[in-house]
């Protein structure tokens, strides 16, 4: 176990990053960890391939910017024990900047604040979310934004997406290790009912619900995903930890 030494935070503009930037420092400072704010431009992404005086001008105007905007999203955390270096990127695509950024950095977790338009009740996630989702190679922590309690409350949902022994084995050791190296409490969620699951979320208070990663045929066909409706309906934090056929390859926090 190669524990949590660093944190990615995906600073999006988009979505209220500053919930992100909180739940990675209270993880920082239970394992001692460096964090990472990241933000990728693809507005520009018509200036990459240009060599022009013009489109060169555009992307030094663009990165200065973001990192302006890393640079005040530092700023807003309090004290100065926690060890954080801010990175600018232009790319084609987001996926392709956040993807380029993790395989660079090898985090151990990725931190992004989900999107949204209210605070009533959750919403499902929107494509480029999804997309990170099935394809973020490393554990991703989503979150809303919701508090944690003193005693932070962790769960596994060990057989959502069907029984894999080795993705079962995962989940164990990884809300186990989460909840010692906070202080928390953690407990198992047997079944795959998104409603029962919802349920125990809101009898035992938990704070974070551990899952696997979806699995990649989840996603064809016109009805939504098992990870897309329980992310419509839960509202505390997920982590997502990658399906087991792609963790051969990955880094993170049980690599």
């Amino acid at each position: 176990m190669n524990g949590l030494g660093s944190i990615l935070v995906l600073a999006d503009r988009a979505s209220e990053t500053q919930a992100a930037v909180r739940k990675a420092s209270v993880m920082a400072r239970h394992f001692k960890a460096r964090i990472e704010l990241f933000a990728c431009d693809a507005d520009h992404a018509w200036a990459l391939a240009d060599a022009s005086p013009v489109a060169r001008a555009a992307i030094a105007n663009c990165l200065a910017g973001t990192e302006r905007y890393l640079d005040a999203l530092r700023g807003s955390v309090a004290g100065n024990d926690l060890q954080i270096t801010t990175k600018a990127a232009c790319a084609n695509s987001m996926e392709e900047g956040i993807g380029a950024r993790i395989r660079a950095l090898h985090p151990d977790l990725v931190i992004k604040t989900l999107m949204s338009i209210s605070d009533i009740e959750p919403m499902p996630p929107r494509p480029l979310e999804m997309q990170l989702m099935r394809c973020c190679a490393v554990p991703l922590l989503v979150t809303r934004g919701r508090s944690w309690r003193p005693t932070t409350k962790f769960a596994a949902a060990i057989d959502l997406d069907g029984y894999d022994p080795a993705l079962t084995a995962k989940l164990v050791d990884t809300v186990r290790f989460l909840a010692l190296g906070s202080g928390g409490e953690h407990s198992l969620i047997h079944g795959s009912s998104v409603e029962a699951i919802k349920k125990f979320i809101e009898e035992h208070q938990v704070d974070v619900l551990v899952i696997g990663g979806p699995r990649a045929e989840s996603w064809q066909g016109p009805d939504a995903s098992l990870t897309e409706r329980l992310l419509s309906v839960v509202e505390c934090d997920v982590l997502i930890v990658p399906a087991t056929e792609a963790s051969s390859t990955s880094t993170g926090l049980l690599s």
